[in-house]
């Protein structure tokens, strides 16, 4: 989805209008720099971010160093590799949390430099990373809102407060001013407020289980295990070590940590990777625990979180597929659509990248359908509009639909939970079968899906013209 979004973006297209999604144009507008390096190659991706969030621990790594000391850097680089690699959270390898998650490491390294060494040109920096992470998230302003307050408590005097806070406002303008200069100029300025609401309407009617807070026991038990075993296992004289500018860190830590604690249970939905965000805060208040940087104390804190997340990977290279397979819809549209086709497929993203095809309605994925109550009969009526507008020439629909649609109404907790939402879904469903049915006939089966091809009447010149 990010990879299509970037590549939307690149082409003109705009979050909130050409795609209507549970995200902010402004994500699209990040990952369009990806899509120009990358394209269509998901390989380059996952190392783009892999690098990058490897950069951004070293950084932060690097500041430690200077400003708590030396024994700090080792420990911190080691916990956040393996907090901010956790499979169980990272999952595809590409998701916001993870890219918002480098920029807020380089907002928390220049947050230890103001903190520490008094220096305002480090408050810009905190602005500017933190105002860019909130480009992908807003919930990436956290580490300065934190900051801000820790500033405060640091009591250095009136103006000194004045000339971090106008650094800090400073970082901040930059990327708010690039976000407003792209709505204006794509003309979204005005439908900013209907994609507020739309996000708003994602996140209030998310449904709580009683699994849901089984994921905060398996956070705690994961990023508390390791302070447990470095505070009370390993607290001989001989493992402590002396660290005065811990008392100016430890409140910016604190901070951090509960406000991404507050942002991961406002987006209500929690899934898993919602929690990486917790993974920098933690590592730092891993290293604030005054101990050295001896080797066995560290493996025995961190082997818990390394153990589980290795399993995991385990997992993945089992499962994998080659790089550069291709969906099979996606091979016999290559071979059957016209340049210019219009194309629909529920959750369709990868379709369209690997066949360039454009996108019959603005909604590419069923998923919204569950956002709330009316979620379901207002998109889909939405996306019906598309198609007789767009007249898209293909659509997918799963072979099995009716068990395609059970399966969904039992596993997504919004909608098995949820009996008019689950009914409206489900009715939505039968809505667009018989739309599919009255403007198309069945073309071809391709692996779960029919791909069903619209009825039209070309004229002589038309059918000439696409070589039918």
């Amino acid at each position: 989805m990010y990879v299509y979004m970037g590549k939307l973006v690149s082409q003109g297209g705009r979050i909130g209008r050409e795609l209507i999604d549970n995200k902010f144009p402004t994500v699209g507008l990040m990952t369009s720099a990806a899509w120009r390096l990358f394209g269509g190659s998901w390989t380059g991706y996952v190392l783009l971010q892999t690098v990058l969030i490897a950069g951004a621990i070293a950084l932060l790594a690097r500041s430690a160093c200077r400003n708590l000391g030396r024994h700090t850097a080792l420990p911190f680089a080691a916990c956040a590799l393996v907090l901010l690699n956790f499979r169980f959270a990272v999952e595809g390898g590409f998701q916001l949390e993870g890219s918002q998650a480098i920029f807020e490491l380089i907002a928390a390294a220049a947050a230890l430099t103001a903190l520490v060494q008094d220096d305002a040109r480090d408050s810009f920096l905190v602005g500017l990373a933190a105002g860019t992470a909130a480009m992908l998230k807003p919930s990436g302003l956290a580490v300065l809102a934190a900051f801000a307050v820790a500033t405060l408590l640091r009591r250095r005097g009136f103006k000194r407060l004045i000339v971090h806070g106008l650094c800090a406002a400073a970082g901040l303008a930059v990327p708010a001013l690039v976000t407003l200069a792209y709505l204006k100029g794509a003309d979204l300025l005005a439908h900013t407020p209907d994609i507020w609401r739309q996000v708003g309407r994602y996140a209030a009617h998310s449904v709580w289980e009683p699994w849901d807070i089984g994921k905060w026991v398996v956070v705690l038990a994961v990023i508390g295990f390791p302070m447990l075993v470095r505070g009370a296992i390993f607290h001989r004289p001989g493992d402590r070590v002396t660290m005065p500018a811990g008392r100016h860190v430890l409140p910016f830590a604190l901070l951090w940590m509960a406000a991404e604690i507050a942002a991961v249970v406002g987006q209500a939905r929690m899934y898993p990777y919602h929690f990486m965000v917790l993974a920098a805060p933690a590592a730092l208040l891993f290293v604030l625990i005054p101990r050295g940087e001896r080797l066995v104390p560290l493996a025995a804190a961190l082997v818990f979180p390394l153990l589980l997340s290795v399993y995991g990977s385990a997992l993945v290279v089992s499962n994998a597929r080659p790089p550069s397979e291709r969906l099979a819809a996606s091979d016999y549209l290559a071979s059957h659509a016209m340049v210019g086709d219009l194309v629909w497929a529920d959750s369709m993203p990868r379709l369209l990248v690997e066949t360039g095809l454009s996108p019959g309605s603005r909604y590419t994925a069923t998923f919204l359908w569950a956002n709330d109550d009316e979620a379901a009969q207002e998109y889909c009526s939405a996306m019906l509009s598309d198609f007789e507008r767009n007249r898209p020439r293909y659509i997918l629909l799963p072979t099995r639909l009716d068990e395609h649609v059970a399966m969904v109404r039992s596993q997504l907790k919004e909608l098995r939970l949820c009996p008019r939402r689950s009914e409206n879904y489900a009715r939505a469903w039968s809505d667009l079968r018989g739309y599919v049915a009255s403007h198309y006939l069945p073309e071809a089966q391709v692996g779960r899906q029919t791909i069903y091809r619209r009825k039209v009447s070309y004229s002589q010149p038309e059918v000439e013209a696409r070589g039918e």
